[in-house]
């Protein structure tokens, strides 16, 4: 505040003795029109307008105007990137790799051979093409190395399609062949089933609100991998289960941020996640899979309803320039007592239309103990239930290194003015609805 000296006058004034002041005398400043002091206390900071900064740090001032509502740090929200390797140094080191192991080598296990083998201590070997050599091939498929974080997706519009099921069945395998590192993420708004149907859970049961309380701690430089147990529910196949909030009190659902925040914790401590989605593919926790997801696996029951679904899902996700998706799409269909068999080689024939290629659909048989809502406990689950989870397994493990290893190229490669594999061209977006309906009525006699 700029200050004014009261002005000097000649005459001296005779009031004015031993230097006292004259109560009487006008205020030579009352009549100075100052601003009104500011409350240094109650100021905010406010954060710079990229707009309208000149001679700062645009990259700076865009980072602090991220959302970041759980302070996970703008370092685990970045994007999950593929790993800086060099292709060529990659792949390279597969000259020093053994053959390929002989999968015949182990005596048989399964079918005659395998009882012969257990009775009179044998040692046949099974027939090189056979159901349990496949078996093999699966396993040694989904024990694959699988660089950088990868996420699975596990996607179906229409509720009561599967996505559970999948997602826990996806889980267990990879967890019992793989170990360590794998997570299934209930990603619902609210009120998921993931944690219900789960094979077991933990007291207390903790959700994922519990884990989101303290993601600013899981996702720091700090935090030991022990630390996400507590939130998380462990299973005898050795997979965790992260479980939606069931209790209908909170006052807001899973969105964007909340997503976002997950998996800054989730991919600091686990290498592999599978997202089991819910049915709103308008929702931000549905669009952020979509972002930010390797392989899409769709369970589809052969009814035209649930198919027609998936159709309009999977030409939307290409309308919104995902189509590279469509590519390292799994699509898991089963025969249920509701299913129409003549519809199936309709459905393949329109999916196969929007992109999904021919060797990404494979089937899984129906169970009863997966349908009735129990909890589904691996172990208990009949042989050739394992068998072709397994196999559906092992079709997403090739999938998901296919996706790892093309993120691989497409980010080594810095000459490239545009991302060779995430951005193709846009082409008209052509709907086929109506070849999928004259195929049906044409089939039908009408």
């Amino acid at each position: 505040m700029v200050s004014r000296e009261p002005a000097r006058r000649d005459d001296a004034d005779p009031t004015i003795t031993g230097g006292a002041p004259a109560c009487e005398s006008a205020n030579p400043v009352a009549d100075y029109q100052a601003e009104a002091a500011v409350n240094l206390r109650n100021q905010r900071l406010r954060r710079p307008d990229p707009a309208t900064t000149d001679g700062h740090d645009s990259e700076a001032d865009d980072a602090a105007l991220r959302p970041d509502p759980y302070g996970v740090g703008q370092d685990a929200l970045a994007a999950i990137d593929a790993p800086d390797v060099d292709p060529e140094t990659l792949y390279r080191a597969k000259m020093f790799d053994r053959p390929e192991e002989d999968l015949t080598a182990e005596p048989a296990t399964w079918g005659l051979r395998g009882r012969l083998n257990a009775a009179f201590g044998a040692h046949m070997r099974p027939k090189h093409v056979s159901a349990e050599v496949r078996f093999r091939q699966s396993v040694r498929t989904v024990q694959q190395p699988l660089p950088g974080c990868s996420v699975v997706s596990v996607m179906n519009p229409k509720g009561g399609s599967g996505k559970t099921i999948t997602s826990i069945m996806l889980g267990a395998t990879f967890g019992k062949h793989r170990g360590h590192g794998v997570a299934v993420f209930d990603a619902s708004e609210s009120s998921g089933s993931l944690g219900d149907r789960a094979a077991r859970t933990t007291d207390p049961e903790l959700t994922v609100w519990d884990l989101l309380a303290h993601a600013g701690e899981l996702a720091s430089s700090s935090a030991v991998s022990g630390s996400l147990n507590a939130f998380l529910r462990r299973q005898p196949t050795m997979e965790d289960i992260l479980a939606s909030d069931n209790s209908t009190i909170q006052s807001r659902s899973i969105g964007w941020d909340e997503c976002a925040a997950v998996m800054a914790v989730l991919r600091r401590h686990r290498d592999l996640i599978i997202l089991d989605t819910a049915t709103n593919p308008l929702a931000e926790n549905w669009q952020w899979a979509i972002e930010h997801s390797d392989v899409l696996v769709v369970p589809l029951p052969l009814r035209m309803d649930i198919a027609k679904q998936v159709f309009l899902m999977l030409d939307g996700i290409t309308a919104r320039g995902k189509q590279h998706l469509l590519a390292s799409t799994v699509i898991v269909t089963c025969m249920t007592p509701d299913s129409s068999p003549e519809l199936s080689q309709l459905i393949y024939d329109d999916l196969r239309a929007l992109g999904v290629p021919e060797g990404k659909f494979v089937e899984a048989p129906y169970d009863a103990a997966l349908a009735r809502g129990d909890r589904i406990v691996y172990r208990d689950l009949p042989a050739s239930t394992v068998e072709a989870y397994t196999n559906v397994t092992a079709l997403v493990a090739d999938a998901l290194g296919a996706a790892r290893r093309a993120a691989a190229f497409e980010y080594s490669d810095s000459f490239a003015p545009e991302p060779v594999y995430r951005r193709p061209p846009e082409q008209q977006n052509l709907s086929q609805l109506t070849h999928f309906d004259i195929r049906r009525d044409r089939r039908r006699g009408a």
